[in-house]
């Protein structure tokens, strides 16, 4: 299958992939190590990430543009036992207020590009397939607008 019609479009070489908009099953060969952009800044995001073996992947999330609407799901359920995200996402108001939320036993990230941030240009997140059914948030920094909420859930 080529990576046109896999939903990946290659962005200066192999490194940066850009995502489309709506359901994307990643994959270790075609989407790990890289930068994966989400420049679709109207329409919604479900991203949903490879069975967790402690494989040491490191998947990248840049949103390049501000986003207006369409919430950015990342999810790491899996078969049982589920995986799970371990670690902490920082969140930033337009008044440069930082908040961080954890986990160690959820499985799904929500930006809903308001409480739980994915609004801003330059929102990223950094995880690593730590160990069997587990990814560790290395790095996430998300501008949310209103009451600050935790992205964490499931």
């Amino acid at each position: 299958m080529s990576r046109q019609s896999s939903s990946v479009h290659p962005q200066g070489g192999d490194r940066v992939l850009a995502l489309d908009a709506g359901t994307t099953a990643l994959s270790s060969e075609v989407h790990a190590n890289r930068l994966l952009t989400l420049s679709d800044l109207d329409d919604p995001y479900t991203l949903n990430l490879p069975r967790a073996f402690g494989t040491g992947d490191v998947y990248e999330f840049l949103s390049t543009g501000a986003r207006t609407s369409g919430s950015i799901i990342i999810n790491a359920v899996g078969t049982a036992p589920s995986n799970r995200f371990v670690g902490t996402i920082w969140q930033r108001t337009s008044a440069s207020t930082l908040v961080q939320f954890s986990s160690t036993v959820n499985d799904i990230i929500t930006l809903n590009i308001t409480t739980t941030g994915g609004a801003g240009v330059g929102d990223y997140l950094k995880i690593q397939d730590t160990a069997p059914a587990q990814w560790r948030v290395i790095f996430g920094l998300f501008t949310t607008s209103g009451a600050q909420a935790t992205p964490f859930s499931g």
